[in-house]
């Protein structure tokens, strides 16, 4: 769950509707840069699922009671996340083996050996899955294969930076992940090789340096605000169950 607190409500984002976002995002990507368009279906298909192990949990997200607050994907404990982590990669296996080799390696990147038995295995276990898919696939390349990772990171960090920080957020408020920009991965060709700026303009625009999109684009995302006296009154849980969907609509566009 992707959470925002304000000072009488949290904010929760499903973390599959950030991956749902990241495709939305990642399909205005400019053409040339691209890497292997026969293989683009695949990559978005790793963009919009690469999250998608999250669903069942984000149905009915859990209380931290340590700090009083929705547990938060970053803060979610170790165990649980790889448990999600391979039923959703098992999932994107079941629709695009490509596309899961790019989710496993996503994920693997989130996991350290050092944290015990369990993380050791989970990455043991998708180093022999990617191995097995890889070579089963006709001319698989390597090379490409990191190009298109870089593009599933792009999708992963546009969208993150839509959902973590407030809409219109000034520069020095955003998220400590992109006060810097977001990361441009020097597997990609035709972008500079630093952190592209970023920033929202108003509460629906958010401008991007060095655009690498076609042209400005409009995307949405769902969310639900849960008030914190109602999780008082009722419970988390119940309060979450019995709130309404609400939407925010973004326009992404070059920054000048």
């Amino acid at each position: 769950m992707i959470v925002r607190e304000r000072e009488e409500s949290f904010i929760l984002i499903e973390q599959n509707c950030h991956g749902l976002l990241a495709e939305q995002i990642m399909d205005n990507w400019k053409e040339e840069l691209f890497p292997e368009t026969d293989l683009r279906q695949s990559v978005l298909t790793a963009i919009r699922l690469h999250d998608v192990g999250w669903a069942p949990f984000d149905r009915q997200p859990f209380w931290n009671d340590g700090k009083q607050a929705p547990y938060r994907f970053t803060d979610f404990p170790l165990l649980s996340k790889l448990v999600l982590y391979r039923h959703g990669i098992d999932t994107v296996e079941a629709v695009d083996p490509y596309a899961a080799m790019l989710c496993s390696e996503h994920y693997s990147h989130f996991v350290n050996r050092k944290d015990g038995e369990e993380s050791a295995e989970f990455l043991e276990r998708e180093e022999s899955r990617r191995r097995r898919l890889s070579e089963s696939m006709a001319d698989f390349n390597l090379k490409l294969f990191h190009e298109h990772y870089a593009l599933l990171q792009f999708g992963d960090n546009f969208s993150l930076y839509a959902c973590v920080n407030e809409p219109g957020v000034s520069k020095e408020n955003e998220h400590p992940f992109f006060v810097n920009g977001i990361p441009s991965p020097e597997t990609l060709d035709g972008l500079p090789h630093h952190r592209l700026a970023i920033r929202f303009t108003d509460t629906e625009v958010i401008a991007v340096e060095d655009f690498p999109f076609e042209s400005p684009f409009s995307v949405s995302y769902p969310y639900k605000e849960i008030p914190k006296q109602r999780i008082s009154d009722i419970g988390f849980l119940k309060a979450y169950e019995e709130t309404g969907t609400k939407r925010t609509d973004l326009q992404f566009v070059p920054m000048k």
